[in-house]
């Protein structure tokens, strides 16, 4: 019974059909972009972040051999 109705409604709107199971690809497609996209962005936040750091802390241990472990001079009084 339901296998003659689906056939039948199938043969009347077979165009719908086709474009609701190519709507539905289609949002299928843009949610894995999306996230995609997304995660992408996050690990490129993320690596922006760890070069900060490493930066921030390579320039401390250069002042602090430059300047030995008193990094405001005035600790060697």
């Amino acid at each position: 019974m339901l296998h003659q109705l689906f056939s039948r409604s199938l043969s009347v709107y077979p165009r719908i059909y086709l474009q609701f199971a190519a709507l539905v690809a289609l949002l299928i497609a843009a949610e894995f972009s999306l996230g995609t996209l997304s995660m992408m962005l996050t690990q490129r936040a993320l690596y922006r972040v760890s070069q900060r750091v490493r930066s921030r802390r390579a320039g401390l241990r250069h002042r602090r051999d430059v300047h030995g472990d008193c990094l405001d001079g005035n600790c060697c009084a």
